[in-house]
């Protein structure tokens, strides 16, 4: 080989390595996730006919008993989740008030399971009951004329059948002020008819 071409021939092979192709990678590709098998699928896959357990609170029963304890979280099987409203007649005549002069007078009350107040004695007074149970409570009586005013004050119990009751009065003492004086009488008790009446007129 001439000297020219044996000097050319290192350049020659430098060029044909860098203008080669790159030589093909030796790492080895991933591995891949191999496919289910007809075994594999079958025991993941519940068996047939097979039941799946839920685990669920047991359903609570309802109750067709009214709600009296606010308590009670019980489910109404009809909607009765308050309780009914009461439909008992509490109206009653009273009989009597006795007035000063000794004069008496019949009142109604419209309902005497609340406090009620009664205009008498031909409208110079007025009685007030406040119950404090079914069959007992307290009252007041005041009187205005004639100069001065009068009052009083005790607590009543009643006995007897709901349809009539005899209230038994105890009271403090009976004060008339006028003219600037002072008058007070001694306790005495008394009593009274209450008759359960259909409806009442006030």
């Amino acid at each position: 080989m001439p000297i020219p071409m044996r000097a050319c021939v290192p350049l020659t092979l430098l060029l044909l390595a860098a203008c080669s192709k790159p030589a093909p990678q030796t790492t080895a590709p991933p591995a891949s996730t191999p496919a289910p098998t007809a075994a594999t699928a079958s025991a993941a896959a519940p068996a047939a006919g097979s039941a799946t357990i839920i685990d669920t609170e047991p359903e609570e029963k309802c109750t067709n008993e009214p709600r009296t304890d606010p308590d009670d979280k019980r489910p109404r099987c009809g909607g009765m989740g308050a309780p009914q409203a009461s439909t008992a007649n509490h109206s009653y005549r009273i009989d009597s008030v006795e007035c000063p002069g000794g004069s008496r007078e019949s009142i109604q009350a419209c309902d005497v399971s609340k406090p009620f107040t009664s205009t008498v004695c031909g409208g110079m007074a007025t009685i007030t009951h406040t119950p404090t149970d079914d069959r007992s409570g307290t009252w007041t009586f005041k009187f205005q004329g004639a100069g001065g005013y009068a009052d009083s004050s005790g607590t009543y119990t009643l006995t007897g059948s709901e349809e009539s009751m005899t209230e038994h009065d105890v009271s403090n003492k009976i004060c008339v002020h006028a003219a600037g004086r002072t008058i007070c009488t001694a306790p005495r008790p008394g009593t009274a008819t209450w008759t359960r009446i259909a409806a009442c007129t006030n």
